[in-house]
């Protein structure tokens, strides 16, 4: 099984300011192999703004593969790494409840209106070819986890089983617009299917499309246990897995979902990415009242990283062979972590939250193999 690495221009500047100065020097080769990008990251605001699109971004950029290249100072990027580029149109969904509705049918809606009067499908296969993208995760109206306003957060699930139909459908017409508008070729298409569709529902939208997909991304995996295997074996039942050239779990939902994954059907043409390395080693404040956290290669567990701690990350870290840092590197890392959640932050402590993000990323790397 594949692991992508996630690269966003999202939030969090400070730490993706980390992630772009240490990358050239840093970043091991295997996790650079494979990165997935996503669109709605480059492209359009946060949702407390009053307009969906970054104008400079949106009229200045096209090449993707030449931006990160830039944006990471690392010419690997242009003929190494793989990309696989994600939609990201859950901020449009977060624009949408933010600023206009929280009602689902009325975000379905806008959410169409917005998709055609900005051309936003037109401007995503313009980057995907002009950046020379592997594969491209069609459109659908995801289901986001939370709204992000400037005083609070908010927990929300918009979609349930009777919007399952419209979103169905909604599906399927952006799949077919970005086939057509790639010249009828799927050769980069990643079809979006949504892991907790039934049966029926999955064999409904794969009958709407206007084309066989040879590649699937998979979305909507958040659960762990019994409810995910029975998610993957469905699927396979459905898409034998044989089948495809390429299955990719988009936000596959930690260490346990991935090893789910594996232990059901493990095969080169499998793929998983995870976001949650780089929050977790991104979770420690100034103040001290939380605190980042270590993955481990041995026992693949999560570590918070305080000074009674060190010893037996340092012991857990040495009992790993072949691991990205040598256990001297990862005691400066540890030790600046330690300084940064003292508030004496600076570029330096950054730094370190970078690169154990990249060491977090390597174990759930690890963990895919």
């Amino acid at each position: 099984m594949k692991y992508y690495f996630i690269y966003s221009a999202g939030g969090g500047a400070g730490d993706w300011n980390g992630v772009k100065r240490i990358w050239r020097d840093k970043m091991p080769t295997i996790l650079k192999e494979r990165v997935l990008l996503k669109f709605g990251d480059l492209f359009f605001n946060h949702a407390s703004l009053s307009t969906l699109i970054k104008p400079t971004l949106w009229n200045n950029v096209t090449d993707m593969r030449s931006w990160l290249s830039n944006a990471v100072n690392d010419p690997f990027v242009m003929s190494g790494t793989r990309i696989l580029l994600d939609s990201g149109t859950s901020k449009i969904v977060n624009f949408i409840a933010h600023n206009n509705s929280s009602s689902p049918n009325k975000i379905i809606e806008e959410f169409h209106n917005i998709v055609n009067k900005l051309k936003i499908l037109e401007k995503y296969a313009k980057v995907i070819e002009s950046s020379n993208i592997d594969e491209a995760v069609t459109f659908d109206v995801p289901n986001p986890f939370k709204i992000r306003t400037q005083s609070k957060i908010t927990a929300t699930a918009f979609f349930n089983d009777s919007h399952h139909n419209i979103l169905i459908k909604r599906s399927a017409e952006y799949s077919n617009k970005l086939y057509l508008l790639l010249g009828n070729n799927q050769t980069r298409l990643l079809t979006i299917v949504n892991g907790l569709w039934s049966v029926f529902q999955i064999n409904t939208f794969l009958r709407m499309l206007n084309y066989r997909p040879k590649k699937i991304a998979v979305a909507g995996l958040t659960r762990t246990g019994k409810l995910m295997t029975d998610i993957i074996k469905k699927l396979n039942n459905i898409i034998p897995f044989n089948n495809l050239d390429m299955i990719h779990f988009l936000g596959c939902g930690g260490l346990d979902n991935s090893k789910y994954i594996k232990n059901i059907y493990n095969g080169d043409n499998i793929s998983v990415d995870n976001s949650t390395p780089m929050n977790r080693a991104i979770d420690g404040n100034t103040m001290g009242t939380s605190q980042s956290g270590y993955f481990d290669y041995v026992q693949h567990k999560l570590h918070r990283i305080k000074p009674v701690t060190i010893n037996e990350i340092i012991s857990l870290h040495n009992q790993y062979p072949t691991p990205i840092y040598t256990t001297t590197e990862l005691k400066i890392i540890l030790d600046k972590i330690l300084l940064h959640q003292s508030g004496h932050s600076s570029v330096r402590t950054y730094d370190a939250r970078a690169q154990l993000s990249l060491h977090n990323h390597d174990v759930f790397r690890v963990n895919a193999l």
